[in-house]
């Protein structure tokens, strides 16, 4: 499971690429619908950030400028003794920290993901010299993972914090 999990985490982590969304029909306004109606959820995304569904991953950028970006990863459980957020972070974060050796926490709380307990990690960490901001909600649903990762340098993280925290607001699952 981990050498499925830490790639996943770090693409999730990292993901900056372009490409066109889905079905905005049932839309909050002015967002669209970036989710493949084959995934058992939707996200929704302001209509100006750039998405992408083709990678696995559904995913949107802010703009070529400001790569700061959101993501969704899912994936079930092999481990069925993990029954709860706290206990899939803990058997994960070792190695999270060996990708993001800096890695310090700013916050953690309890909070929701499409009406299901849910925990949320900020945490600050460098990749290649630059310092970024992390925000991540985690949610266990039917033995099935799911991460969204907002990912932003640390000077533009609050300049899309409503944004994203209407992305978690609007996340639904079918």
């Amino acid at each position: 499971m981990k050498k499925t999990l830490i790639p996943a985490m770090l693409i999730a982590l990292t993901t900056f690429i372009v490409s066109c969304g889905g079905d905005s029909s049932e839309a909050p306004m002015g967002y669209k619908e970036i989710s493949d109606e084959a995934l058992n959820y939707h996200f929704y995304v302001p209509d100006e950030w750039i998405t992408d569904v083709s990678t696995g991953m559904t995913s949107a950028y802010f703009d070529g400028r400001d790569p700061s970006n959101v993501s969704i990863t899912a994936f079930e459980l092999d481990d069925t003794s993990i029954n709860s957020v706290d206990a899939y972070w803990e058997l994960n974060e070792a190695d999270l920290k060996l990708i993001l050796p800096d890695m310090e926490y700013v916050d953690t709380a309890d909070c929701t993901l499409g009406g299901s307990p849910a925990k949320q990690y900020i945490y600050t960490a460098s990749m290649s010299g630059t310092e970024y901001k992390f925000m991540q909600v985690v949610t266990i649903r039917s033995n099935e993972v799911y991460i969204l990762t907002y990912t932003a340098t640390a000077e533009k993280y609050d300049s899309h914090i409503e944004d994203v925290i209407s992305m978690v607001d609007y996340f639904k699952f079918k």
